[in-house]
């Protein structure tokens, strides 16, 4: 019995002394509401919505000649004896602007999504900036977004990739900007 209380003993003060006992210690922040707090943040949404409602003008133009257009096909089909070529040359054109709508809401909503990350951008960069100094200074390894579960900072000291690269023997090969299958660049950190 004396003998397994000191291997225990031995075991738990080497444990205790090794580096890799070192607790790491990890935050979380709400990363979005220290967004949404920012006084840049009040500048860029005000952007955004100017932007958005450019691009709905848009539209309207859009659905005016759709009216234009209906009208003109509503009063063709009100004729005692309509036209079949001219009803059938509306209801073409019809289709052409529901067409044209469909598409322009597509990439309204591209460009819309684009020009929120552009303005945001930066936003994110200066919070990502002051998280990662302070997470430094408390001592913190690991920062991650309470609200996505998604890792905001991460200590380069406990990153394993060389080690398990080491371990399974692969060279590093010049680097490529594209990850295979995923047809994007490399990935970014949030």
């Amino acid at each position: 019995m004396k003998k397994y209380l000191i291997k225990t003993a031995l075991f738990v003060s080497i444990l205790l002394c090794s580096p890799m006992a070192k607790a790491q210690k990890i935050a979380h922040v709400n990363f979005q509401e220290i967004i949404v707090l920012m006084p840049e943040y009040e500048k860029a949404s005000k952007e955004y919505e100017i932007y958005q409602a450019s691009l709905e003008d848009d539209l309207k133009e859009i659905e005016n000649r759709a009216g234009l257009l209906n009208q003109k096909l509503d009063a063709e089909q009100k004729k005692p004896q309509p036209s079949s070529t001219k009803l059938k040359i509306y209801q073409q054109q019809m289709e052409e602007l529901q067409q044209e709508y469909t598409e322009r809401q597509q990439t309204i909503k591209d460009s819309m999504t684009s020009k929120l990350a552009q303005l945001i951008a930066p936003i994110r960069t200066k919070v990502e900036a002051t998280i990662a100094e302070i997470a430094k200074e408390m001592g913190y390894s690991h920062v991650i977004d309470k609200n996505s579960n998604v890792l905001i900072f991460a200590d380069e000291t406990y990153n394993l990739d060389k080690i398990v690269k080491d371990r399974l023997k692969i060279k590093e090969k010049p680097k490529s900007s594209v990850l295979p299958g995923s047809g994007s660049r490399t990935m970014q950190r949030r």
